[in-house]
């Protein structure tokens, strides 16, 4: 039986407006619609018990109690990181070498195949017009984010790293307008703190660009426009090595389309670094 999760990525664009409330709940609630009862779930999203069975049997479902199974499955089926660090043991160094790299130049060729040019040129437009830059990520994904706001930050005015050092994050954000645009990276698994940041910053009028997963219907709800990334390891944590090589791909192209603005704020940080910032050797 395909993973339930699969089958909704597969068949979303297909669904009817009733359909895809019905996804987006269940993809936002795993957990505890894995033990709804048929009428609960219903009462939930606010549609028809039939509507519901009716959704199941266009996944391909015999009917709401076999979906319901494979969504307990794919709960089951979750993978703690001791977990993910025993199964990926090798016995050879060399073949561990071999795997990692090839793992991510496959993850670099799928992100790329995923992108649209027009969403690529509405980020490139929208973070060149921009007041102010957000830019956002926890934990593993704040490497990510630490890269884009550094590079960013050296040829746009006005790009704010969220750090959230000792839980700052609110006061960072809070003089937040729709003139503003958040850079947000969010993968698997999802920081909670990150998406209670955009969905301030959303209320906020701020255009969300958001970085996910091949798989972006568990966060869609979150990102105006959505970047999909493939982050598949050979390890126990995802590898970003494509969502790095989007963000350089970005930077390059919004250095070109701001030329003007890249290259003053170029011309004032070298002043800066010409007093003494390097070794000079």
């Amino acid at each position: 039986m395909d993973n339930f999760v699969t089958k909704l990525s597969a068949f979303y664009d297909s669904f009817t407006p009733s359909h895809a409330k019905i996804a987006d709940h269940l993809m936002n609630s795993l957990d505890s619609c894995a033990f709804d009862t048929l009428e609960e779930i219903s009462e939930k999203i606010g549609v028809s018990t039939t509507t519901v069975i009716r959704f199941s049997r266009a996944l391909g479902y015999a009917g709401y109690s076999e979906m319901q199974k494979d969504i307990q499955s794919n709960i089951q089926n979750k993978v703690a990181l001791p977990e993910r660090l025993r199964n990926t043991l090798y016995t050879s160094d060399n073949q561990m070498l071999q795997d990692s790299f090839s793992n991510d130049i496959q993850n670099i060729q799928k992100t790329l195949e995923a992108q649209n040019d027009e969403n690529l040129n509405k980020v490139v437009e929208k973070v060149t017009a921009a007041r102010q830059v957000y830019v956002l990520g926890m934990r593993s994904s704040f490497a990510v984010a630490f890269y884009m706001a550094s590079r960013l930050g050296e040829i746009k005015k006005g790009v704010r790293l969220i750090d959230s050092i000792g839980m700052l994050y609110p006061e960072e954000i809070v003089d937040a307008t729709e003139n503003d645009v958040c850079i947000a990276f969010m993968f698997p698994r999802y920081s909670k703190m990150t998406a209670t940041a955009i969905s301030w910053l959303k209320n906020q009028g701020v255009e969300i660009i958001l970085f996910t997963s091949m798989n972006p219907l568990p966060v869609a709800g979150y990102g105006d426009i959505i970047l999909p990334c493939a982050i598949s390891s050979i390890s126990y944590k995802n590898s970003y090595a494509a969502p790095m090589c989007l963000t350089n791909y970005l930077i390059a192209a919004i250095a070109k389309n701001n030329y003007d603005e890249s290259k003053e704020v170029l011309a004032k940080t070298e002043t800066i670094l010409k007093q003494g910032y390097y070794l000079g050797l």
